[in-house]
């Protein structure tokens, strides 16, 4: 498992603190409108989920950082282009979502 870096804990917090806000912003909606945005806290969840567990990707975390506040909202924008739920994130989903390139990690046969 990767050290953590003071990069991983900034990165970590200010996930921690962009989630903190957007709950509380749900927490200040009816009923009615959590039912209807039922699917966005959902993917939001899953998807601070999964990107904590990629903070060890040094542009992943940095990309965390810049964004701020705004990074979970861009994450959903960015997940809100494709057609289908997507619950198991990969490492290349998050930098994705980041508006990162992908990672090519291809098995060579010797």
């Amino acid at each position: 498992m990767a050290e953590t870096t003071v990069l991983m804990t900034e990165a970590e917090q200010v996930l921690n603190r962009a989630y903190d806000n957007f709950k509380q912003v749900q927490l200040q909606r009816s009923k009615e409108a959590l039912f209807e945005n039922a699917n966005e806290i959902f993917t939001v969840s899953k998807i601070s989920e999964a990107t904590l567990m990629y903070l060890f990707d040094e542009e992943i975390a940095k990309r965390v950082v810049a964004l701020d506040n705004e990074v979970l909202a861009t994450m959903y924008a960015q997940a809100s282009q494709t057609e289908f739920l997507k619950l198991n994130f990969t490492g290349n989903d998050i930098r994705w979502l980041l508006g990162l390139p992908r990672t090519h990690h291809r098995h060579r046969e010797i």
